[in-house]
């Protein structure tokens, strides 16, 4: 009979109410950070990535590996596959929630030895860290937030969705414990909370963060990051992979970021008083990649674009910047830039190791191009002559205080090759088993990339929170 009693026990545990609830609702309430991840394996979405997966024959070779690594641990592995969230609290304590795979549930039920029944969980104990299983799910928590949870002291409600989202929020009154400098104290005293969600739709996926901000602990900062003004138009400039505009005031930029190094003793002066508040940013595409990395433009192919209100004085500046720069580009002794004529219309520098920038005045903007490629992608067609671009901008709002548009697939079919000559490298070793990670990678991100398409995202001002939405092409079948 109580051998029957304990079945009888067992099988009132699997049946435990505990599923009907969300995996944030769960926690216990009082969380400054969390992470969570929704139950991918099932998504109508992924299923050409999953198949992608399978056929580039990667899935087989982590799954083998992994399995010689890791022997009976590498059934642990799917601990999250079904979803899972871990929670942070104010007192250091955490809090983490799962549903495993059928594999890994049955390795952790497994392990439980002396587990004892709690409020319809089986928990176990140790120094530090409380365990509990129930029928489909597992968590392990610091032994206040345990107690809270086993007590159904629960209800966590995130402040963002989606099928991926984290959020946190800054501890108080770090500057008074860590002893930071008073210009950090005050910045980081500003930040309230920053969050990110993102979730899968038909035909691509959405993201959206949120910056929120407290103005008063530092306006400076907060004046900074919740911009008034209106950004240029993106349609104006050269087309590329990407390009984006937006706001920054870059003369209190300067003078923030030197009142904040001077308080680590760096004593370096950005006078950027003529410059203007508007900036326009262009990446363009470089010369096939031979795979030995991107040696003629360490600082890739890019247009950048600085609203100037005194031409003389800025360019002045910018040539200040470019020496500071040279400085740590040049071997100990030789440091500076040297001028080396005009190449279509464009001035250049010599700037050591970081290669060649090109740069000039155009009206009221400075314009640099930091290669070749950049250089000639300044004379070329303008966004606004793109048909994608054209039936994307219109989703932005007017309102916005920055935004961006750009090709997905373009960039990451180029990184391949260098990639491919790099993993071996990072590894350090080029035998059999490294050559085949590399081919099964390459083959599986070819396959990825070539399901993308463009994308679009903005920036607008919501009292006092930044928040940034965007959305991106994905071919998911």
């Amino acid at each position: 009979m109580k051998s029957l009693a304990r079945w009888a026990l067992f099988a009132l545990l699997l049946l435990s109410p505990a599923l009907a609830q969300s995996l944030v609702s769960l926690a216990p309430t009082g969380a400054i950070a969390g992470f969570y991840v929704g139950d991918l394996s099932n998504s109508p979405y992924l299923q050409g990535i999953a198949s992608d997966w399978r056929q580039s024959g990667l899935e087989a070779w982590l799954s083998r590996n992994l399995e010689k690594e890791l022997g009976q641990d590498s059934d642990l592995l799917g601990i999250a596959q079904g979803g899972a969230f871990a929670a942070v609290y104010p007192d250091g304590g955490f809090f983490f929630v799962a549903k495993p795979s059928t594999r890994t549930m049955q390795a952790i039920r497994a392990e439980v030895k002396k587990a004892k029944v709690e409020n319809g969980w089986l928990v176990e104990r140790s120094a530090g860290m409380v365990n509990g299983v129930s029928r489909d799910l597992v968590f392990m928590a610091t032994p206040r937030q345990a107690a809270l949870f086993l007590g159904n002291k629960r209800g966590l409600r995130a402040p963002v969705s989606g099928d991926l989202f984290f959020w946190g929020e800054p501890p108080r009154n770090l500057d008074a414990e860590y002893g930071l400098p008073p210009r950090l104290g005050l910045t980081l005293a500003s930040i309230k909370r920053i969050s990110a969600g993102m979730k899968l739709t038909a035909g691509g996926y959405t993201t959206e963060t949120r910056l929120e901000l407290d103005r008063n602990a530092d306006p400076a900062f907060s004046n900074l990051v919740l911009p008034r003004e209106k950004p240029w138009e993106l349609g104006e400039f050269p087309a590329g992979y990407s390009g984006g505009v937006g706001v920054l005031d870059l003369a209190s930029s300067g003078r923030y970021l030197s009142s904040l190094l001077s308080d680590f003793d760096v004593k370096l002066n950005f006078d950027l008083q003529a410059f203007g508040t508007r900036y326009a940013l262009v990446t363009v595409p470089g010369p096939r990649s031979s795979g030995v990395g991107n040696l003629e433009a360490p600082m890739g192919h890019q247009l950048i674009y600085l609203e100037v209100k005194d031409g003389a004085t800025a360019e002045a500046n910018f040539l200040a910047a470019v020496q500071n720069l040279a400085a740590f580009a040049t071997p100990e002794g030789q440091g500076g830039f040297k001028v080396a004529g005009q190449e279509g219309g464009f001035k250049v520098l010599e700037v050591g190791l970081l290669g060649n920038l090109y740069y000039r005045l155009d009206g009221d903007k400075l314009v640099v191009a930091t290669s070749k490629a950049a250089l000639a992608a300044a004379s070329g067609k303008l966004w606004k002559d793109r048909p994608e671009y054209q039936r994307f901008r219109v989703t932005v709002p007017q309102n916005a205080v920055s935004y961006s548009f750009g090709d997905q697939k373009g960039p990451g079919l180029e990184s391949l090759a260098t990639l491919r000559e790099s993993i071996p490298q990072t590894i350090g070793a080029e035998d059999k088993e490294t050559k085949e990670l590399t081919d099964r990678l390459v083959k599986f991100l070819e396959r990825v990339y070539n399901r993308l398409g463009n994308s679009i995202s903005y920036s607008v001002i919501e009292g006092s929170t930044l928040v940034s939405r965007g959305f991106s092409e994905v071919r998911w079948k």
